[in-house]
């Protein structure tokens, strides 16, 4: 509960010999003291101020300013303003230039102070006159439905309101006519007041209090900061910190500073210095002007835009580096990628600030030509007889005028290189010069404002309210998937903004045209937009400037088909060799076109998307260019998976490392553009992502290459028979085997007649066949096939070649599985002994021959050598494939299966649950896998006798099951069964 006020004036601190009065002015139920205070110990932060900077008196203002009768009582608040410029007139306030700080209800308080003393009432004209900054902290300027009707239980009081809670509704009458006719005031030219507005952005006690459209009184050029505070610690900063904290210190700063270099006001000017004496003289034998006028009314600043969103801390750097230059020259270079909103940035700034400075002048600054035009112009705006000069006389002119003078601010637009510039810099020591440039090295001793995209939550608002302000009615239902798609770009959002507006399109409408028409979207421009202003103009730009680098936009078109983020520097090499790819990533960098580390290469998805779309009229995107850099992508990611086993846990990270940036490529191109090298692309991985549980993505690689390597070769060609296995493979892995088997054996079929009866490929169709059959539960096909097989690589290939090994494992798998352990087991015991010998004792599988084996003495009832040997197979699946693999998953679920079999369920069930949580989330819910270890779980519940836990899980899973993989697969029917004798228990 904040303490009780009295009408007092607190002397916090006092400078020796002040400049500038601040004034706490508080809120709803505060006083002096508590409403700017926490509870750790020196935290009263208007303390602070006198400490932090020098020239100031201090006071905190307390008054009577109760929301409930039953705490006190209080006035309403056009009485209290009369109240208290009479309070403060009696101290001395109003005689010096003053600074009011305002919580909440304190900042209605101050305006009516204000436009009573502007309106001469009560004759305190003097305090319109003296002050020169508001800070508004959470001030609900247009009231709120809160405050009249609940801030009282945010605060835990009984209600009886107050005469100062009467005027608070929202809109109210009175409120609006404040606001306007403060607004008003605020904004004429002989209205020397700064302003600085925060917002809370959390609920107080469950109550948001002033919302952020109260909080904003409309005062043209201010961007009300958020603050991610309560109501009620907005203005409790903890720390010096603290963002309101440093905020407020540095609005304060400037004002002294002004006080101080220009004592007659805030905003006053130095009388400008006389560049010659006795009429007109001669420099380097020119004739010039004696001297320049006053620059009071002199300034250029680009037409703002209707909608600025974000740039809160950029804004704030731009201000504390501005802030803390008392006096000397500020260069501040604003960098980052071409249309990230870095001139929009400036011209913020400069529109919020420009009482800052006089004048404020902008210059576009892309060449030698224009900033010396526009430095010329400044010549002839402050001495408007010097634009009959020659060009380079007015340059002279206005840079000795820079050089001589304090208070201006120069913007340089869109800066090539710090070179351009570096005469410039050299000769100007004092005012303020902002900088933007696509550069983003090379500005050594120079403060930098790097620039990002927007957030999402920023652009989604953007696109939102430029589209509003044109379409009220508009839905942006998929807004955030559109800014998602243009990278969050603030140029982009705004061109896609404006372009919905006038065409009345929807989010989802310009994703599709963006998708269909993408060289025409990224040129299209709303009725009187700038055509210069594109995403496809501001970059073709820059590459422009690149020209004397070739291999730049070569590296860039090979970059725009890889994944944006992490592109190692490898995926380079071959196009571009060194140390022209160096150079070239060099100077990709340095205009902010990509990031550069030492290993790798990040892109804007936008810049990739521009790029890698054809346009015959844009030499750096010329059709064959383009393609070339496609078929030089996809070769590259070829060549670095050849010679892998996706089966290798050791070549597993290059799998990961080329996984993204495949799909990329892939999502980018179609079939009918795939070559041999996508088509390899496709089967290496599609092989991994099967062996790693990614089946349905695995088919659609294989699927994928099979049309290519028909459409390429026929349908004949050994590379499209081995795509036809593969995807008939990745069919068998999930479940579907009414796919698989016809594929299975229209591939072996053909094997046979192309590549004839012993060939390696047509042994392989002849393993798969029988592993299908199996998998079916067909063992009277099955079995036979399989034994044909492994007599046919016996012959062809040798007892110990890892395709006979597997042969002989497959087999032992179909004895035990038609229950024949007899002939199992000793097959399992010699797989295992051959493949420790020939692959090793990791090898996957060697680990895959001691599982089987397990499961083989489990079948035997041998729990003795069962249950050792599965964790023992356990233990080295996850050191030596990971905890996550398919194959440890499935080991896991076997030696819970054991445990089970033991009758030990108190390990049973546990290890079942935590399998199939992680097989949900490695492979998916309806992996084959994961509806078995759903099945086992239920079984082990059942076991248990827990069987409403059980029969639910079954029903589930069949359910599924059915679904997934069919009424009649075996998988189905097993879980069928188990939960007809569960129902029958």
């Amino acid at each position: 509960m904040w303490g009780q006020a009295v009408t007092e004036l607190v002397e916090v601190s006092a400078d020796e010999a002040p400049v500038l009065d601040v004034v706490f002015v508080h809120g709803l139920d505060g006083d002096a003291r508590t409403s700017w205070s926490t509870k750790r110990e020196g935290s009263f932060w208007p303390e602070w101020l006198g400490r932090d900077v020098e020239g100031l008196a201090v006071w905190s203002l307390g008054y009577e300013a109760a929301s409930s009768r039953w705490l006190g009582h209080a006035m309403p608040i056009q009485d209290r303003a009369i109240n208290l410029l009479a309070l403060l007139e009696s101290h001395g306030i109003g005689q010096r230039p003053l600074c009011f700080v305002t919580h909440s209800m304190g900042g209605l308080v101050v305006k009516e102070m204000l436009l009573h003393a502007a309106d001469g009432r009560a004759d305190y004209t003097e305090f319109a006159t003296a002050t020169r900054g508001v800070v508004f902290l959470a001030t609900p300027h247009t009231g709120s439905d809160i405050v009249t009707k609940a801030v009282v239980k945010a605060l835990s009081v009984v209600y009886r309101k107050t005469a100062a809670v009467d005027g608070l509704e929202r809109n109210s009458a009175h409120l609006r006519q404040l606001n306007t006719k403060y607004r008003n005031w605020a904004v004429e030219p002989a209205t020397d007041i700064r302003h600085k507005i925060f917002y809370e952005t959390q609920v107080t006690k469950g109550v948001q209090v002033v919302d952020a459209g109260s909080a904003d009184p409309g005062i043209p050029g201010q961007t009300p900061v958020p603050v991610d505070a309560d109501h009620i610690g907005i203005c409790k900063p903890a720390a010096p910190s603290d963002l309101v904290y440093g905020q407020i210190k540095h609005f304060i700063t400037r004002i002294v500073t002004a006080l101080q270099t220009n004592p007659g006001g805030a905003n006053q000017q130095e009388t400008p210095q006389d560049v010659g004496a006795g009429g007109v003289r001669a420099v380097s034998g020119v004739p010039v002007m004696e001297s320049l006028k006053a620059v009071h009314g002199v300034g250029r600043i680009p037409e703002q835009p209707d909608v600025f969103v974000g740039r809160v801390q950029e804004l704030a750097r731009l201000e504390a580096a501005v802030a803390g230059s008392g006096g000397r020259a500020v260069v501040v270079a604003v960098q980052g990628l071409g249309g990230v909103g870095k001139s929009t940035l400036a011209a913020r700034f400069a529109a919020l600030h420009a009482g800052w400075f006089s004048p404020v002048w902008w210059v576009t600054a892309d060449s030698a030509a224009a900033l010396e035009a526009g430095l010329g112009e400044l010549a002839g705006a402050l001495a408007p007889e010097a634009v009959v000069l020659p060009s380079e006389q007015r340059v002279e002119l206005a840079v000795r005028w820079l050089a001589t003078h304090q208070g201006w601010l120069l913007v340089l637009d869109n800066v090539t290189s710090p070179r351009d510039v570096a005469g410039l810099l050299g000769r100007v020591r004092t005012g303020t010069i902002v900088i933007t440039s696509r550069q983003r090295s090379g500005w050594r001793a120079v403060e930098t404002v790097p620039l990002d995209v927007l957030t999402d939550d920023e652009a989604v608002r953007l696109l939102a309210r430029i589209v509003w302000s044109e379409w009220p009615e508009a839905d942006m239902a998929g807004a955030d998937r559109l800014c998602e798609e243009l990278g969050w770009l603030p140029l982009a959002v705004e061109q896609a903004g404006a372009y919905l507006a006038q065409t009345r399109t929807s989010p989802a409408g310009y994703l599709e045209l963006l998708a269909r028409f993408p060289a025409r979207m990224f040129t299209a421009t709303a009725e009187g937009g700038d055509a210069q202003r594109t995403m496809a103009r501001v970059w073709h730009v820059t590459l422009d400037h690149l020209a004397a680098t070739p291999a730049a936009g070569q590296v860039l078109r090979q970059l725009a088909w890889y994944a944006p983020d992490g592109i190692p520097r490898a995926l380079l090499a071959g196009a571009v060799v060194e140390p022209e790819l160096s150079e070239a990533l060099g100077r990709l960098a340095a205009y902010s076109m990509i990031t550069l580390t030492g290993d790798t290469v990040a892109v804007h998805r936008l810049v990739q998307a521009v790029t890698r779309t054809p346009d015959l009229t844009d030499p750096h995107r010329q059709p064959a260019d383009i393609a070339t850099a496609r078929d030089t992508t996809t070769t590259t990611l070829a060549t670095t998976l050849a010679n892998l086993d996706p089966h290798t846990p050791a070549d597993w990270p290059t799998y990961r490392m080329a996984l993204p940036h495949a799909r990329v490529l892939l999502e980018n191109t179609t079939p009918d553009t795939d070559t041999d090298q996508a088509s390899r692309v496709l089967n290496e991985l599609g092989a991994y992502l099967k062996g790693q549980g990614d089946v349905s993505t695995a088919i659609d690689y294989y699927s994928r290459a099979c049309d290519s390597h028909q459409r390429l070769h026929g349908p004949d060609h050994p590379a499209t028979l081995l795509s036809r296995n593969n995807l008939a493979s990745a069919y068998e892995s999930a479940g579907d085997l009414d796919r698989a088997i016809p594929l299975y054996q229209a591939t072996l079929a053909e094997r046979e007649r192309v590549l004839g009866p012993d060939h390696l490929h047509t042994l392989l169709s002849r393993n798969n066949l029988a592993s299908a059959y199996e998998s079916a539960g067909d063992l009277d096909r099955a079995i036979p096939l399989y034994q044909a097989t492994l007599a046919e690589r016996e012959r062809v290939l040798g007892p110990d070649h890892p395709d006979t090994l597997l042969s002989r494992n497959n087999l032992a798998s179909a004895y035990q599985s038609a229950g024949d352990l007899d002939r199992a087991i000793p097959l399992h015991q010699a797989t295992l002994a051959e493949r420790e010998r020939v692959l090793g004792p990791d090898h996957p599988h060697t680990l895959s021959s001691r599982n089987n084996l397990a499961g083989a003495y489990q079948s035997a009832g041998d729990l003795d050598r069962a249950i050792p040997l599965h964790e023992a197979t356990l233990a080295d699946s996850q050191r030596v494939l990971g905890p996550d693999h398919p194959h440890t998953l499935s080991s896991r679920n076997n030696l819970a299966y054991g445990y089970q079999s033991a009758g030990d369920l108190d390990r049973a069930i546990p290890l079942y649950e935590a399998t199939l949580a992680d097989s949900q989330r490695v492979l998916g819910p309806d992996h084959p896998d994961t509806l078995l270890s759903r099945n086992n779980l239920a079984y082990g519940y059942q076991s248990a006798g827990d069987l409403d836990r059980a029969i639910p899980l079954y029903e589930a899973t069949l359910a599924d099951s059915e679904r997934v993989l069919g009424p009649d697969h075996p998988t189905t029917q097993i879980i069928r069964s188990n939960l007809d004798g569960a129902r029958t228990t």
